[in-house]
């Protein structure tokens, strides 16, 4: 019996060591800020991979930061999203308007991320996202930029299928 466990974990280990780096894509959410410095704003993701957790970031004192973590097994279903405090007004641009409602009248797959911003202000896809199936880094970019007292967001992705069905 004893012997019998110790194949099994071996096996197990084996599987679970090959799985993760045999066809590992790696998933990015990217924030990029013009005229604006404010380490309040954050980009974040998660799939709807069961235990997945939040991977998110802060361009601090910067201009750009990326989250990012690698899977195994593409495709993932993926929501993203951005936290801006609540007191920042800001617009959307028309083709980043068109990306985060795709789907919304399609019966999608909700995002899997939307109460992530708490009492914050966000801006959010309207469902969650397929990546492509292959390894090639997938990422969702968040441009903003200050004029005139105004926040402009824009956003674009990458390697991305469409909205998850």
């Amino acid at each position: 019996m004893r012997l019998l466990s110790m194949l099994f974990a071996a096996a197990a280990a084996a599987l679970l060591s090959t799985a993760a780096s045999a066809s590992d894509q790696t998933i990015q959410a990217k924030l990029t800020l013009t005229g604006i410095n404010n380490s309040n704003i954050s980009a974040a993701f998660t799939t709807t991979d069961a235990f997945d957790t939040v991977h998110s970031c802060s361009a601090g004192s910067g201009s750009s930061c990326t989250a990012s973590n690698k899977y195994g097994s593409p495709p993932k279903n993926v929501g993203n999203i951005l936290c801006m405090p609540s007191n920042l007004a800001y617009s959307i641009t028309n083709a980043c308007q068109t990306l985060l409602t795709s789907g919304s009248g399609q019966d999608c797959k909700g995002n899997p991320i939307r109460g992530y911003c708490g009492s914050n202000a966000n801006v959010t896809a309207s469902c969650a996202w397929r990546t492509n199936n292959n390894t090639n880094t997938t990422a969702w970019n968040w441009n903003l930029s200050f004029a005139n007292g105004l926040v402009t967001v824009d956003c674009s992705n990458s390697n991305y299928q469409g909205y998850t069905p």
